[in-house]
């Protein structure tokens, strides 16, 4: 249940309660928060605009637009979004705003037509496409507030300044699947009493339940009500429903069904719309279990072959709804909907959760239903949708209610006494204590000497036995209040830098790798000491050295690793994978300086010779290979190859490696005429990468964070390409990554030709898209249009002929 913080003022009082501080106190008092998110953090700078003209860019599917963003004059955007049009109030970055993902928006320009800002969907300020409503799951977003005026910040009209906490709710605990119980446990923890207001209806419409019937049977729906609305104007929901439906993690689709799910989310009672001309034949509506052999098409166009344990909602004839799951299609409410039939009812648990997964239609619905819900707000659920859509709908409320089954619920009476709580408990509370306490949760307690007797509420149908109620009296009191029995010691625990993690943690992805770590002297020969690296300092050396060769401190760690290599070498071991982590040393502007180094050098064959398959022999691309992945694990990104110049290195196998523009160390082969001075090297190859800790540390992510694996599977094009020889791989999946669309997860190459068959100067490359929606299953309409603006892209851009 993702809770609203913002939503919680309606209830109580909030002035001074931390958001992180109450998921904390949440935490610890039994329901578990799983986290706690600000939907307007890493985000900047988004105002309303108007669009004042919008003009087509003849020959691409962009728009030239003016838009006022309450400034002076009136800013030109260039938006490519279908359905954007003069006249419109739309989110607008400016430049210098910060969007989800670290994007920066820029002024710059697009098709030669400078852009000052960005008009932006709601999916680029991070809302997921589960949330965004379906007319504007393709484009921008349109405003349609009056009060919100050009230049206004956006957060608060779109709930980003809100912060959601999400309970992760146990079984035991479903009454807090809604806001009013969300507000209830949070009052208890700051001793305030929830304001729930009871809820006046007044009928304004002539009764309709003379001829119109209803019956249910009481043992598979104890509770079934009914209410019909005429005059019904389909639209879009006023922007505050929306902001905390999405905030929720459920769609707006129209103001009715919006209706229904904001009744659910706030009073956990699940409710449905039927169009009541669905009825107009039989004018009625019966719940029974489902007959053999019927069918079923459900809201998401799935059609069901119902089983006799499922409960079904009829028009007397043919089945329109499973109850407690999802409404047929042929029940739903469209833009030609005037009158509505609201439901609101209570299903039998256990069947509806064997529906939802005999089906696969596991359903925010079923889900409340199968956990159980408060029978006190059956009625007022009812009622408070049929006030939502009088007010947003223009709906008219017809007289009267017809109640298929009305059972009341037995309220559940415990008696206990103070003593045995706190043996229980290993407290030493008294009893005005302990009703104090009782009290927070609104519980009504009644205390007769050491006795006390509590009156469960309906809201709290967790509740049965004593025991229930000393775990409440003991979460409220505060787990870390009850005295704890453990010893207590004066040991310290130790720990390492922060740094020092890191480097630790880069240690172990090379061991994992399968290298082996070697430890190598700090002294070398001036001449090594100075080699393999871009720009050599001052060497460091000393005045006594032992020998010729140790004079000097080493500004690389490379030369030690050959060392280790020809040691190796001499003893026949020729198939090596080694890294050092260590500090080198340089001079520079009169100063001594150490810098932390990470270094790695491989010889010989990539794995261990085996005759089941063909030995691969490590080269430069092996090589990078293995830094790459150390790279993803450790979440650096952005990191480029550049051809590079370097002593002591290849000079076609060598590059040096950027983060940013910054340099932060090499990788390839040893200059063969190096490898020639030691007679154990010939005929070898070998190659190394170094890395300076001291700028790649920074740039490390904090932590890794796991995900699922997708439920919805890849979709894998290939593409081959004829570009100039000139044309680098970098270019080419730049290029695919910009026009490929959000769905795209990898560009891989998979073949690369250059030889007599092609044209001189071109060369044949050959990729591997992947796409990916883990939302849900891509069809090939999505796929073919992503495919057909990368190949336009690389034909404009790099002058790709599409093979």
């Amino acid at each position: 249940m993702l809770v609203s913080y913002n939503w919680l003022k309606d209830f109580l009082n909030m002035d001074g309660v931390d958001p992180y501080a109450l998921a904390e106190k949440l935490s610890r008092s039994g329901v578990e928060i799983a986290s706690t998110v600000h939907p307007e953090d890493g985000v900047s700078k988004l105002v309303v605009g108007h669009i004042l003209t919008c003009e087509k860019i003849e020959g691409t599917h962009l728009n030239k637009t003016t838009v006022d963003v309450g400034e002076d004059e009136a800013r030109q955007i260039v938006c490519g979004a279908p359905n954007v049009a003069a006249g419109q109030d739309v989110i607008v970055a400016l430049p210098g705003a910060r969007l989800p993902g670290g994007i920066k928006i820029k002024k710059g320009k697009l098709r030669g037509i400078e852009s000052n800002g960005m008009i932006c969907g709601l999916q680029e300020l991070g809302f997921s496409d589960s949330v965004v409503p379906p007319k504007y799951a393709d484009g921008i977003w349109v405003f349609h507030d009056p009060d919100l005026k050009p230049g206004d910040s956006v957060f608060a009209a779109l709930g980003m300044d809100d912060y959601v906490l999400d309970f992760d709710i146990t079984p035991n605990r479903a009454d807090t699947s809604s806001m009013e119980g969300a507000a209830y446990e949070v009052g208890a923890l700051i001793d305030q009493k929830p304001k729930i207001e009871d809820v006046v209806l007044k009928e304004d419409g002539a009764d309709w339940t003379g001829d119109f019937t209803a019956v249910a049977d009481e043992k598979i729906a104890p509770k079934y009500y009914l209410r019909k609305l005429t005059g019904v104007k389909i639209a879009e929901s006023p922007l505050w429903m929306q902001a905390r439906l999405w905030n929720a993690g459920i769609r707006p689709i129209n103001n009715v069904v919006d209706a229904t799910n904001y009744v659910m989310l706030l009073t956990g009672q699940p409710m449905h719309a039927y169009d009541a001309k669905l009825f107009d034949n039989t004018k009625k509506i019966e719940v029974r279990l489902a007959k053999e052999g019927e069918k079923l098409q459900l809201l998401n166009e799935k059609e069901i072959n119902l089983d006799p344990q499922d409960i079904v909602i009829t028009d007397g004839e043919q089945a329109v709804g499973l109850a407690g799951v999802m409404g047929g299609l042929n029940s739903e409410v469209t833009e030609e909907t005037t009158d509505v039939i609201l439901e609101a009812a209570v299903f039998d648990p256990a069947l509806t959760r064997k529906a939802a997964l005999r089906h696969d239609n596991r359903t925010d619905a079923s889900a409340l239903f199968e956990k159980g819900i408060n029978w006190d707000n059956t009625q007022k659920a009812l009622d408070i949708c049929a006030l939502i859509l009088r007010a947003n709908a223009g709906a008219t409320v017809l007289s009267g209610e017809i109640k298929a089954s009305d059972l009341d619920k037995e309220a559940v009476v415990i008696t206990t006494t103070a003593s045995r709580t706190n043996k229980i408990l290993g407290t030493d509370l008294s009893m005005d204590e302990i009703v104090k306490i009782l009290g927070k949760l609104n519980f009504p307690v009644a205390v007769n000497g050491d006795e006390y007797t509590v009156t469960v509420p309906n809201r709290r149908w967790d509740i049965f036995i004593d025991s229930d109620i000393f775990e409440e009296v003991g979460r409220i009191y505060g787990y870390d209040n009850i005295k704890s029995t453990h010893p207590a010691t004066g040991e310290l625990i130790g720990g390492y830098a922060a740094d020092e993690v890191k480097a630790r943690h880069l240690r172990q992805l090379l061991e994992g790798q399968g290298l082996s770590e070697t430890i190598n002297y700090s002294l070398t020969s001036e001449e090594l000491a100075t080699t393999f690296v871009k720009k050599a300092l001052a060497p460091v050396k000393v005045n006594w050295p032992l020998n010729s060769a140790r004079t000097t401190m080493r500004q690389n760690l490379i030369c030690g690793l050959l060392d280790t290599v020809a040691y190796n070498f001499a003893r026949k071991q020729t198939e090596l994978q080694l890294f050092e982590n260590g500090r080198v040393y340089d001079m520079e502007g009169g100063d001594y300086h150490e810098h932390e180094h990470l270094a790695a050098a491989y010889v010989g064959l990539a794995g261990e010779s085996n005759w089941q398959h063909k030995d691969e022999v490590v080269d430069f691309y092996y090589v990078k290979g293995q830094l790459e992945d150390v790279f993803e694990m450790i979440g650096v990104k952005d990191v480029e190859y550049r051809a590079e110049a370097i002593k002591g290195m290849h000079p076609t196998r060598t590059a040096g490696i950027y983060v940013n523009d910054e340099y932060i160390g090499l990788i390839g082969q040893i200059a063969p005429v190096l490898a020639m001075t030691d007679k154990n090297f010939a005929g070898k190859e070998i190659y190394v990468y170094e890395l300076n800790l001291d700028a790649l540390l920074p740039l490390m992510a904090k932590g890794v964070k796991s995900k699922p694996a997708p439920k919805y599977p890849a979709v894998q094009r290939d593409l081959s390409i004829l570009v100039d020889e000139d044309v680098t791989n970098a270019q080419v999946e730049s290029c695919i990554k910009e026009n490929a669309g959000k769905y795209l997860v990898s560009v891989e190459v998979i073949d690369v030709y250059q030889g007599a068959h092609l044209a001189a100067g071109k060369k044949s490359l050959a990729y591997r898209l992947t796409f990916l929606n883990e939302a849900e299953t891509l069809t090939d309409a999505v796929v073919t249009k992503a495919t057909d603006n990368v190949q336009a892209a690389l034909e404009e851009k790099l002058e790709a002929n599409i093979r």
